[in-house]
């Protein structure tokens, strides 16, 4: 094996050590062997450290910082990497053994793009399966990353079914910091502005939504921060690109998404003001719900939530069965 290896595997860790085996016995369980892994762990108070450093195999390297929260844990990595691909997996969920060789493929066949992800599936309680992304055939460069986002109405990868360029990832400055929630989005999407996108639609990755979500109990007002990042740059620069109605309709799409969260966090009143935002004809309905919804106090929040978690479940449960 040379020494400095194909492709660098990040894992960001912050007190996930009932978890963080898994994650990696699954990346050295993976059909391409030609990596490195860099666990990352965040300033955790559990025994997850202890854990990784009881894996007896010379490619994992454990990094200890104070903690500085998983986008920074994340970055650490990066800036680390020796290799010049780096994927990434989250410390509580699992690669399918042919991950990474799906990943080395997509980057032979389109060496210029600057993502490749592969559809996932998403585990929930009680062993219920859902599988994310397009269902379309094939690999393939997309000819519109914003379109194929608005088309399948989900992020077509996750945190733990991507990687990139390290070259691309320091371009783009990296996960961004101080950010609620999305980091990932936003990554991609400043990726996506600059680069092609290579998607595989094999499940290649397991997102397990038990865990903790670092979004779940926020109560503050949310920012995009990709939507953020497009407000920094001339509307006319946007407007010029071949994508540019495929761009507009998915920030249109990011608005409800951050409206629904915030209305659903007892800011209605703030939210239901930027209703106006969202332009597209696609979404009268949506903006319609969204409007009504607004004007549920915080308390009935609290109990449309609860509720509506036990509905999902219960659709989730019927579909599979």
């Amino acid at each position: 094996m040379a020494d400095t290896p194909v492709i660098s595997v990040v894992i960001p860790l912050y007190n996930k050590g009932p978890y963080i085996s898994r994650a990696l016995d699954s990346i050295l369980n993976q059909t391409f062997q030609d990596f490195e892994v860099i666990v990352v762990d965040d300033g955790s108070t559990d025994e997850g450290a202890e854990i990784v450093r009881g894996f007896d195999d010379s490619r994992i390297r454990l990094i200890r910082q104070v903690n500085r929260g998983v986008s920074a844990a994340r970055n650490t990595g990066i800036e680390t990497a020796r290799a010049e691909l780096v994927a990434f997996l989250d410390a509580d969920d699992a690669w399918m053994p042919g991950f990474l060789e799906t990943i080395i493929s997509l980057r032979e066949h389109y060496p210029d793009a600057g993502l490749y992800g592969t559809a996932y599936e998403v585990h929930f309680p009680a062993s219920i399966v859902q599988r994310a992304s397009m269902r379309e055939e094939g690999e393939r460069v997309l000819s519109s990353y914003f379109g194929a986002l608005v088309h399948a109405g989900s992020p077509l990868f996750n945190s733990s079914s991507f990687a990139a360029p390290k070259n691309v990832l320091l371009d783009v400055g990296g996960y961004p910091l101080d950010v609620k929630w999305n980091e990932d989005g936003a990554l991609w999407g400043k990726i996506a502005l600059r680069y092609p996108v290579a998607y595989s639609p094999d499940v290649c990755s397991v997102y397990n939504q038990y865990s903790a979500n670092n979004s779940v109990g926020i109560t503050e007002y949310l920012e995009d921060p990709f939507l953020q990042y497009l407000s920094t740059i001339p509307g006319d620069e946007l407007l010029r690109r071949g994508d540019a109605e495929d761009l507009l309709e998915y920030c249109d799409l990011s608005r409800l998404v951050v409206i629904s969260r915030n209305i659903y966090s007892g800011h209605g009143a703030r939210a239901r003001s930027e209703l106006s935002s969202v332009k597209s004809p696609r979404y009268t309905w949506t903006r319609y719900k969204l409007q009504v919804l607004s004007y549920i106090p915080r308390c009935g929040m609290r109990l449309i939530r609860k509720h509506a978690k036990t509905l999902s479940y219960i659709k989730r449960k019927i579909i599979r069965t």
